[in-house]
C-alpha cells in the first residue's frame, strides 16, 4: 500500500510539474507574439517614414504580416494543453509555429533595416540586406510542413514522407542558389553586389535554382494532396476540424498557381490577401474544435481590424481618386467616423458568427431550439437520429447519442464516445423514458453552465421524441407478440382438429358403415355399435365445446363477466377449496377482449390461492372510470414466493401477458396482513 501511494504522489508531482512548464511556454509563446507584433509595427512605422520600398500589396508580404503576431498564439493553444492531454507529436507543431512565427517577423523587420541601412550607410548594412536576400525561402517551406503535421504533428502516412523531403530539397536547392548568385541584390534599391556571389557558377546555380522551384512547386501539390487525403480518410470530428482549412489551402492555391489576366491581377492580390488572412483564423478553429480552447474573442478582433481597415483604404482611396490630393484631409475624417459607426453592429454579428462557427448554437439557445424543432418536424421518421444531430450541431459536441430505458445500446448517436459523457435524464411526465449522452469537446474541457442550460432546454423536447420512440418500440414488440400468439393459437386449434377430432369423425364414419353391414343380419350387433358410436360422439362434442371454451369462455356469454366468476367461485365453495365473495359495481358493456382477459386473470388468481396458498377466503373486486378497468383479487393465503415475481410458474407471466397485449398492467405482491393480492389495470375501448 505504501508503495502504491508513493507512486501516486509521484505522478502527481510529474504532473504538476509538467502542467507548469507548459504554462511557462504558454507565456513564452504570448511574450513573442507580442514582441513581433512590436517589432512589425517599428519596422512598418521606419519604412513609411522613410519611403523605404516595401510591396505591402503584393503576395509576397501578407503572409509576413499575418504570421508573425498570430502564428506565435498559435502555438500557445497548442502548449496550453499539459503535456498528459495533448497528442505526443503535437509539440513539434507549436514549435514549428512559433519558429513560423519568428522566421515571418523576422523576415519582414530585417528587409525594411537592410534597405534603411543600405541607403544611409548603417552598420552590418551588406551583411544584413544579404541574409534578408535568401531568409525568405523559409516562409513557404514553414508554412508547407504546418500543413503537412497539422493536426496532430505527425505525417498522414509513411507515403508522405517524399512530400517533406522535397520541401527540404526546395529550401536548400533555393538557398543555395538565391545566397552565392553572383551581381546585385534585386529586393533593394541600389547597385549592391552580392558578398559570397559564385560568378564561375552562374549557370550552375540557375540549374540548381529552377531544380529548386520545381520540388517547391511539387511539394505544394503535395502538401495540398495531403490535406485533402487526411480529411478525406478522418472521421466526423477530423472533417469538422479540417473543413475550414481545406477551403482556405485551395483558395490561396488556386490565387498563386492560377494564371491572371491583367485586368484583374487587383483582385487576385486582394484573394490572395483575404485567404492568407483567413489560413491562421482556419488553423486556430480547427484547434478550437478538437481541443476545446479558447479563441472566439481573437479571431473576431482580428476579423474586425483586418475588415475595418479595408473599409477605411477603401473610403480614403476613393476619395483620392475622385477629388485629388485636396480631399486627404477630409477623406481621412470621412473614413474614420464610417469605422467609428460601423464598429459596433460589426463587431456583433462577427460575434455571433465566430460563435456559430467555434461553440456551434450554444449561444443562440431560440435558434438551437428552431434549429431542434424543424429537425423534429421534418423527418418524423427519424426522430431520435434528428435530436442527436441537433444536439451535436449546437453544442459542437463530437458524440451524442440517446439510450432508451430498458436498452444498452444507443438507439440513436453520432460520432464514437469517449468515456466521459454528461448524461441528462430524459422523463414525460415523471416517467422515466431514457437519457441524453453528450460527450465533452475536449479531453480537459467542461461544459459550462451556458452549456448545461441549453441541454437542459433541449432534453425537455428530446424526450419527447425518446418517448415516442419508446412507443414505437413497444408497439412493434406487441405487434410481432400477437402474430406470435396468434400463430400459435392457429398451429393449436389446427392440432386439435387434424390429431382429435378429424379421426374420432372418420372412426364414426366407419362404425356406421359397420352397424349398417350388420343390421339386418346381426340386429344385436349392430345395436351394440351404434352404442358405442353414440359414446364416441359424445367425446367429439365434449372437445368441440373445449376447442370453443378456450377460445372464449360459454360462461361470458350466458351469464355475463362478474356472474360468471361467481359461478366459478360457487364451484370452488362446493369443493371445499376457497370461499370466494365477488363484489362489483354496475359494469357497461365491455370490449369482449378485455372481458375474457378479466375473467382469464380472476380465474387463474383463484385457482392459484385454492391450490398453492392454503388460502381460506379470497374476494375479488372491480372498479370502473371511463378508460380503465380495475380488478383486484386478494386471499388470506401464505403468500406468493419469490420466484414467482420473477415470472415463474403459478401463471404470473400468463396473467402479465394477457394484460400487457391490452396495453395494461398486472402486478402480484404481497397483502397487508397476509396472503397475496393481485392487481389488474386494463384500458378500455370503445365496445363494439
Amino acid at each position: 500500500m505504501a508503495n502504491r501511494a508513493g507512486s501516486r504522489d509521484d505522478e502527481a508531482v510529474l504532473t504538476d510539474t509538467a502542467e507548469q512548464r507548459s504554462a511557462t511556454w504558454v507565456r513564452v509563446a504570448v511574450l513573442v507574439a507580442v514582441l513581433d507584433t512590436i517589432a512589425v509595427a517599428v519596422a512598418l512605422c521606419v519604412a513609411v517614414a522613410n519611403d523605404l520600398q516595401l510591396d505591402i500589396v503584393g503576395t509576397g508580404s501578407w503572409i509576413n504580416l499575418v504570421a508573425g503576431p498570430v502564428f506565435p498564439l498559435l502555438a500557445a493553444l497548442v502548449l496550453r494543453r499539459g503535456e498528459q492531454d495533448r497528442p505526443p507529436h503535437q509539440d513539434r507543431l507549436a514549435w514549428l509555429f512559433l519558429g513560423f512565427g519568428v522566421l515571418c517577423a523576422a523576415t519582414i523587420v530585417l528587409h525594411i533595416y537592410a534597405d534603411y541601412a543600405l541607403r544611409n550607410g548603417s552598420p552590418l548594412a551588406v551583411p544584413s540586406a544579404w541574409v534578408s536576400s535568401w531568409l525568405w525561402i523559409g516562409v513557404p517551406a514553414g508554412l508547407l510542413l504546418i500543413l503537412l503535421l497539422f493536426p496532430t504533428g505527425e505525417l498522414p502516412g509513411p507515403r508522405w514522407r517524399v512530400v517533406a523531403v522535397l520541401v527540404g530539397v526546395a529550401y536548400v536547392a533555393l538557398w543555395v542558389s538565391v545566397a552565392l548568385a553572383p551581381g546585385p541584390m534585386t529586393d533593394f534599391a541600389g547597385d549592391h553586389a552580392n558578398p559570397l556571389g559564385w560568378e564561375s557558377a552562374a549557370d550552375a546555380l540557375r540549374v540548381v535554382g529552377s531544380v529548386g522551384m520545381v520540388a517547391l512547386a511539387c511539394a505544394a501539390i503535395g502538401t495540398v494532396a495531403a490535406v485533402v487525403w487526411r480529411f478525406r480518410r478522418g472521421d466526423a470530428a477530423v472533417r469538422a476540424q479540417l473543413r475550414w482549412l481545406v477551403v482556405t489551402v485551395g483558395a490561396i492555391a488556386l490565387t498563386i498557381a492560377l494564371p491572371v489576366p491583367n485586368g484583374l491581377a487587383g483582385a487576385a492580390v486582394v484573394l490572395n490577401a483575404v485567404a492568407t488572412l483567413l489560413l491562421p483564423v482556419a488553423l486556430g478553429v480547427a484547434l478550437t474544435r478538437r481541443d476545446g480552447l479558447l479563441l472566439p474573442r481573437v479571431l473576431v478582433y482580428g476579423l474586425l481590424s483586418v475588415v475595418l481597415l479595408i473599409a477605411f483604404l477603401i473610403v480614403v482611396g476613393v476619395a483620392e481618386a475622385l477629388f485629388g490630393a485636396r480631399a486627404e484631409g477630409v477623406a481621412g475624417v470621412v473614413a474614420a467616423g464610417v469605422v467609428a459607426v460601423a464598429f459596433a453592429p460589426l463587431r456583433t454579428r462577427l460575434q455571433h458568427a465566430v460563435d456559430r462557427l467555434v461553440y456551434g448554437d450554444r449561444g443562440d439557445p431560440y435558434e438551437a431550439l428552431s434549429d431542434l424543432g424543424r429537425r423534429l418536424t421534418s423527418s418524423p421518421d427519424q426522430l431520435l437520429n434528428e435530436a442527436v444531430l441537433s444536439v451535436a450541431h449546437a453544442l459542437r459536441a463530437p458524440y451524442a447519442a440517446v439510450i432508451l430505458t430498458g436498452d444498452t445500446v444507443p438507439a440513436a448517436a453520432m460520432g464514437t464516445p469517449t468515456g466521459d459523457e454528461i448524461i441528462v435524464p430524459l422523463s414525460v411526465r415523471g416517467t422515466d423514458v431514457g437519457s441524453l449522452h453528450v460527450g465533452p469537446r475536449g479531453p480537459r474541457e467542461r461544459y459550462g453552465e451556458r452549456d448545461l442550460a441549453l441541454v437542459s432546454d433541449l432534453s425537455r423536447h428530446i424526450a419527447v421524441a425518446a418517448h415516442a420512440a419508446a412507443l414505437t418500440r413497444d408497439l412493434l414488440h406487441s405487434r410481432e407478440s400477437l402474430v406470435i400468439a396468434r400463430e400459435e393459437e392457429r398451429r393449436r386449434i389446427r392440432r386439435d382438429l387434424h390429431d382429435g377430432l378429424g379421426p374420432a369423425l372418420a372412426g364414426i364414419a366407419f362404425g356406421i358403415d359397420a352397424a349398417r353391414n350388420n343390421l339386418t343380419r346381426d340386429p344385436a350387433a349392430a345395436d351394440a355399435a351404434l352404442a358405442g358410436l353414440k359414446a364416441e360422439v359424445q367425446t367429439s362434442v365434449a372437445d368441440v365445446r373445449r376447442l370453443v371454451y378456450d377460445l372464449r369462455p360459454p360462461a361470458l356469454d350466458q351469464l355475463g363477466l362478474v356472474p360468471a366468476i361467481e359461478e366459478y367461485g360457487a364451484r370452488l365453495v362446493e369443493r371445499g377449496a376457497l370461499l370466494v365473495t365477488v363484489s362489483a359495481p354496475a359494469l357497461p358493456a365491455l370490449p369482449a377482449a378485455v372481458e375474457v382477459a378479466a375473467y382469464r386473470i380472476a380465474v387463474e388468481a383463484l385457482t392459484n390461492a385454492a391450490r398453492h396458498s392454503r388460502a381460506r377466503t379470497s374476494s375479488v373486486s372491480f372498479e370502473i372510470d371511463d378508460s380503465t378497468l380495475r380488478l383486484q383479487v386478494d386471499d388470506d393465503g401464505d403468500g406468493v414466493p419469490d420466484r414467482a415475481y420473477r415470472g415463474n410458474g403459478l401463471g404470473m407471466s400468463a396473467m402479465a401477458e394477457r394484460a400487457a397485449e391490452l396495453g395494461g398492467t398486472c402486478s402480484v405482491g404481497h397483502r397487508p396482513g397476509g396472503g397475496t393480492a393481485v392487481t389488474a389495470e386494463l384500458p378500455l375501448r370503445s365496445a363494439p
